[in-house]
């Protein structure tokens, strides 16, 4: 039987999927929202400028369409323990009353029903951390529209949230053991969090932001600085400060946080002075992660991800990457994938951070292991190392075309158009050493000179009708399949992007969503595990299909650079 607290939850979730859901929305005007936002927020992701109409009128029709495949596979999986409960005594009408839950649920997983819900197209949202607590907050076009639909979960559920005030307010909620999940409609927007079931009147209405920070997000504009740094713009911008995160759990923690961390009975007491000193300097090497969109339009979407790093970690790192010919080029074909990496550079790293363990031991007890590594990490180095490692450089592959490949059959390609990069130094003297070993390799008589040689090989000749490589003083290049003979010697010059990524991935969106679609529908269960029915399946395979339809191209750059590590990504829309 499906419990009360259960059936309650579901409301609970069904309501704050309403934002989330709503892929396309986004904000008119974050600034009313972040006066809500404490100024030393831990989290936050918020969306500050509504998405451009074109490009919303672009993907929603795509987006209702995803949200309804993936609403035949919730029902799908709840029919089958409907069914269970209908076999119990009693459970029929039970089970009737679950499914017009599920459905009216459902219901809010469409365009149509985020709309009839009071969220519209222009709703801002944001996501933030009261202290540690989560809160949600996103505007409503209609609050009547928003109650009435809460409304009707509760009464196709057969049972109501709990009502309280707090501030001549009223709000809604539901307890599961010592934790409170919260809903209230505030100033034309909706607000839930979660709380501490021991918070009292006054603690509730900071949580809820009736009590707003007098230092807000809003006035340190922290969020516009992060923008301004990174080049992102206002559709999207948020950040995770570790630092602010560590110092809840260490030290003295103030405010909510205070509050929380007494509800649930935490206590760092115990914990030295010098193990807090020493947590909060590890957290200190990552103080925060950054996030945001620099472009958003009908043609394509620009997205930033930043691990800051403490400076000298960040400028160590940023010393790895190497050049690669061809390395973070976008390539017109199924996909492409490559690394680089500077073995050298690596070894001098982790040796300056052994350097730092030693001039500079951690004396927590608790960081004792990692101080004992420092040992192992020396005795790992003093071992040779053939010198052929520190000549290598990257890889890059470049997939052109698959032909004949049938995943629903599992039929393997029957022929590809695809090279391979290999970016070492010396190339000629690896391929020497490989000569001495295969008199095939030896009758090449391979030159450094970046001309393509035939390259004639039984186990290439099952995917090729032709394949060619050729070598520079810096790579080795192997292509096969169609125009092999004029890849193999482009790959060797095509310039490295500027400057080197650490790794460089790019690839047709629609091809490779319609690959998953299709693997799904032939996935294996695990071991012990039931096979997946053919309605999920077949659901999932039309999701991913959806989803590729609305790109043409996927492009994902990895750099390590002197702020950190910065993943920037673009998505090409179709047509």
């Amino acid at each position: 039987m499906f419990k009360s607290a259960r059936i309650t939850l579901i409301i609970f979730v069904a309501i704050s999927i309403l934002p989330v859901s709503s892929a396309v929305a986004a904000s008119r005007n974050s600034a009313d929202l972040l006066k809500y936002v404490p100024a030393d927020t831990p989290y936050v992701f918020a969306s500050l400028r509504p998405m451009p109409d074109k490009l919303a009128d672009k993907i929603e029709p795509t987006v209702d369409q995803v949200l309804r495949a993936y609403q035949r596979i919730i029902r799908y999986s709840v029919s089958e323990k409907l069914a269970e409960v209908s076999s119990d005594d009693g459970g029929a009408a039970e089970a009737q009353r679950v499914e017009a839950l599920v459905d009216e649920v459902l219901d809010l997983m469409s365009v149509e029903g985020i709309r009839n819900a009071g969220v519209q197209r222009g709703s801002a949202f944001a996501f933030y951390g009261n202290g540690l607590l989560p809160v949600l907050r996103f505007e409503l076009s209609d609050t009547k529209l928003f109650d009435e639909a809460i409304a009707r979960i509760e009464d196709k559920a057969g049972a109501q949230l709990s009502i309280g005030t707090v501030g001549g307010k009223s709000y809604k909620y539901v307890e599961h053991d010592a934790i409170r999940l919260v809903i209230a409609t505030l100033d034309e927007q909706a607000v839930l969090t979660v709380v501490p079931t021991e918070f009292d009147e006054s603690q509730l209405a900071v949580a809820l932001g009736l009590d707003k920070p007098r230092k807000n997000l809003a006035k340190s504009r922290e969020l516009r600085s992060i923008a301004k740094k990174y080049g992102f713009s206002d559709y999207f911008t948020g950040f995770i400060n570790n630092e602010r995160i560590a110092s809840a759990f260490l030290g003295s923690p103030t405010g909510l946080n205070r509050d929380l961390l007494e509800s649930l009975d935490y206590d760092d007491s115990e914990l030295s002075e010098v193990c807090q000193s020493e947590f909060m300097e590890i957290a200190g090497i990552a103080p925060r992660i950054v996030f945001g969109y620099s472009t958003l339009n009908e043609t394509h979407i620009d997205s930033g991800f930043v691990v800051e790093l403490r400076s000298d970690i960040a400028e160590g790192l940023a010393r790895l990457p190497a050049v690669v010919p061809g390395l973070g080029q976008d390539y017109s074909g199924l996909m492409s994938f490559g690394f680089s990496l500077n073995p050298l550079a690596a070894r001098q790293f982790y040796e300056a951070r052994l350097d730092a363990l030693e001039a500079d031991p951690f004396d927590c007890e608790l960081l004792a292991d990692m101080q004992v590594g420092v040992a192992a990490g020396r005795e790992a180095l003093s071992k040779p190392v053939p010198p052929v490692v520190y000549g290598f450089r990257g890889i890059l592959a470049v997939v052109d075309d698959i032909q004949g490949m049938d995943m629903a059959s599992q039929k393997p390609p029957e022929s590809m158009d695809a090279s391979f990069l290999l970016a070492i130094e010396n190339a000629q003297n690896l391929v020497a050493m490989a000569a001495l070993l295969d008199a095939q390799i030896a009758a090449l008589n391979l030159l450094p000179d970046g001309k393509p040689v035939k390259l004639e090989m039984a186990e290439l000749a099952t995917i090729a009708d032709e394949a060619f490589v050729a070598l520079s003083e810096g790579a080795l290049a192997v292509s096969v399949g169609k125009g092999a003979e004029g890849k193999a010697g482009q790959m060797l010059v095509t310039k490295s992007a500027d400057p080197a990524p650490l790794m460089s991935m790019s690839l047709d969106a629609a091809r490779y969503y319609g690959f998953i679609g299709e693997a799904m529908m032939q996935m294996e269960p695990d071991e012990g595990e039931e096979d997946m029915p053919m309605e999920v399946q077949s659901a999932l395979q039309e999701a991913m299909t959806l989803i590729g339809s609305l790109y043409k191209r996927m492009r994902v750059d990895v750099r390590l650079t002197g702020r950190g590590i910065e993943m920037d990504s673009r998505l090409i829309l179709a047509d």
